[in-house]
């Protein structure tokens, strides 16, 4: 059985993709970086992503006697990590967007799209290369 130890607390439904990743030897990793809407669960995969980001290159940068806080360290995580996240922010949170949605418009859109992406299996390939990372793909550029 379970009981309630505290006051209930609720957190509104956003999204957020910060403009910068970095600062004066500071990242930004986790949601502080890339919160994404709940309904997508990849928030906290893409936040594990970044702490893997960030750790190889502060792990090469030891290697090689060199500045774990360095500036070009840092915008090469920057980097790497923005192109990793940002076309599966977008999209997913225009998938959201797609699917909450139920003015009549949109729901002829989202026939459309769910049709097509059916009948196009290349975007399924793109895609499910890019959520699982499985393979760099030609086509895409990161």
């Amino acid at each position: 059985q379970m009981t309630q130890s505290g006051e209930r607390h609720s957190y509104p439904l956003v999204a957020v993709h910060a403009q910068t990743f970095i600062a004066n030897r500071f990242a930004l990793i986790g949601d502080a970086a890339v919160g994404m809407h709940p309904v997508t669960a990849h928030g906290f995969n893409l936040g594990l992503r970044g702490q893997d980001i960030l750790a190889t290159l502060i792990k090469e940068a030891c290697a090689h006697g060199q500045d774990i806080g360095s500036a070009s360290l840092l915008k090469l995580f920057e980097k790497k990590h923005i192109n990793l996240t940002r076309l599966m922010f977008f999209g997913t949170n225009g998938i959201v967007a797609l699917f909450t949605n139920d003015a009549p418009v949109i729901k002829q859109v989202r026939r459309f799209v769910l049709k097509f992406a059916e009948h196009f299996p290349p975007i399924k390939y793109l895609i499910s290369n890019h959520l699982t990372e499985a393979k760099k793909n030609k086509f895409l550029p990161f």
